[in-house]
């Protein structure tokens, strides 16, 4: 074993906390801090080996996703839930025109390459506007469930617009192997059915299988209220439904332990479990997921590729991947009868790109679909999207303060983040420690109980 992981996680932790405190006193979102870190860490190569952290970086946004799930309010989902469907559509075909049209800035491309560069606006990186909203006690309310579901449903859609423009399904999916065993011969079938049939059995089974851990959640937790045991179930949960997500039907983890969060979620102590997992995702897995982003960026390409045409070409595709999504899901709440505030702030929520933009756009290099000249614009896409969305959100709900969660009748968060960190840095807050108190309880019980 290279135990030279232990000095970069060392140093991970260690900037991210130092620019998480520095980012809190000036106002600004403490995600950024984590964003901060990541880049001076990556400009510097003070992780030589950007690999070795994306294991962590991957088990962090599984649990921020599950996090999320575990606090969905099912009638908050009922009510946005076709909203968000044409909010997401909206959010999806605006970017890939503005793509599409960017693209017409390079010569000499073909319509499927033009395309994919539509392809790579698409992508939604939900991890960062979830902690935002999170740190900022929005994601129970109507914008943070509008934001949420959106951000699943772009997933899906995304998988399905992947699948038709890069052409690239696992055989190993059962989705795969059904029409497979249909059909008998596969020459004929195109990469967007094999992908639909995916979808489609992933969320039959995962509704079914999430029953089965519905009821069995609901057992454990009036069999053993307060104990480990229950904060272990869930999280085993969250990654089988992740890795089935994945593995077997070709759809992102970060959907599979959604879904898990959601099957658990407004249950008695739900809530419990997800103190426990915010605390891990806090203390290690959460910093190193959003620093990974700054981490795996490919700096060298920004300097070998330097020159005028990339530089204009990145600025105006920056700018259209901004406001598409903003004009797309803004334009989509206006029409399902939001508040101006309230569609901007969704619009805001879901500028961010992220980790799934990156490998769209590493894909379409592999494919030949873009040039590797351009990879540049992608980088400071995903670069600069995450920089400013957290600190644009957080003016907008300043800026439309009409909206009041207050007054849609949810229940507030358990454990809010101000005062877990508080808990966890030594701070008086009584809200924090009356669950460590609970938690305590609850080691103890849970060493009675084995």
């Amino acid at each position: 074993m290279d135990y030279s992981v232990f000095l970069h996680l060392a140093i991970v932790l260690l900037l991210s906390k130092l620019l998480d405190i520095l980012v809190r006193k000036i106002g600004l979102p403490q995600v950024l801090g984590s964003l901060l870190a990541g880049i001076i860490i990556g400009v510097t190569g003070l992780v030589s080996d950007k690999q070795e952290l994306k294991p962590f970086a991957e088990i962090g946004v599984v649990m921020i996703m599950f996090s999320a799930g575990l606090e969905t309010n099912f009638k908050e989902l009922k009510r946005n839930g076709a909203a968000s469907l044409l909010i997401t559509s909206l959010g999806v075909i605006v970017p890939l025109a503005a793509g599409l049209g960017v693209s017409f800035m390079i010569p000499g491309l073909a319509f499927k390459q033009r395309l994919f560069f539509g392809v790579i606006l698409t992508a939604t990186s939900v991890g960062i506007t979830v902690s935002v909203l999170r740190e900022l006690g929005k994601l129970h309310g109507k914008v943070g469930a509008t934001i949420v579901t959106a951000a699943v449903l772009d997933d899906i859609i995304g998988i399905v617009i992947l699948a038709f423009t890069a052409g690239q399904v696992e055989p190993t999916t059962w989705g795969y192997k059904f029409i497979e065993l249909c059909a008998g011969d596969m020459s004929g079938v195109s990469e967007g059915v094999v992908t639909l049939v995916n979808v489609l059995f992933f969320f039959v089974i995962a509704v079914v299988v999430g029953i089965a851990v519905h009821f069995l959640f609901k057992f454990l937790a009036k069999r053993f209220p307060h104990t480990r045991r229950l904060s272990i179930f869930g999280l085993a949960m969250a990654f089988l439904f992740g890795w089935g997500a994945e593995e077997l039907f070709g759809v992102a983890a970060i959907t599979g332990a959604f879904v898990a969060g959601m099957m658990m979620s407004n249950m008695n102590q739900s809530d419990y479990v997800e103190r426990r997992v915010d605390m891990s995702a806090y203390m290690l897995f959460g910093p190193i997921f959003f620093a990974n982003i700054g981490i795996s960026l490919d700096y060298g390409s920004l300097v070998e590729n330097f020159n005028w045409t990339v530089i204009g070409f990145s600025l105006v595709f920056i700018v259209a991947g901004l406001a598409a999504k903003l004009l797309g899901c803004g334009v989509g709440c206006l029409m399902c009868k939001y508040k101006f505030g309230e569609s901007v702030e969704v619009g805001i929520g879901m500028m961010v790109r992220g980790e799934v933009c990156l490998i769209v756009a590493q894909k379409g290099v592999e494919l030949g679909l873009i040039d590797g000249a351009y990879m540049p614009a992608v980088i400071l896409l995903v670069v600069v999207s995450s920089l400013i969305t957290p600190i644009i959100l957080k003016v907008a709900f300043r800026k439309f303060p009409q909206y009041d969660d207050g007054d849609m009748q949810t229940p507030p968060t358990p454990l809010a983040r101000e005062e877990l960190i508080a808990s966890l840095e030594g701070g008086d807050s009584s809200a924090a420690q009356a669950p460590e108190q609970n938690n305590g309880d609850g080691a103890q019980h849970d060493g009675q109980n084995g």
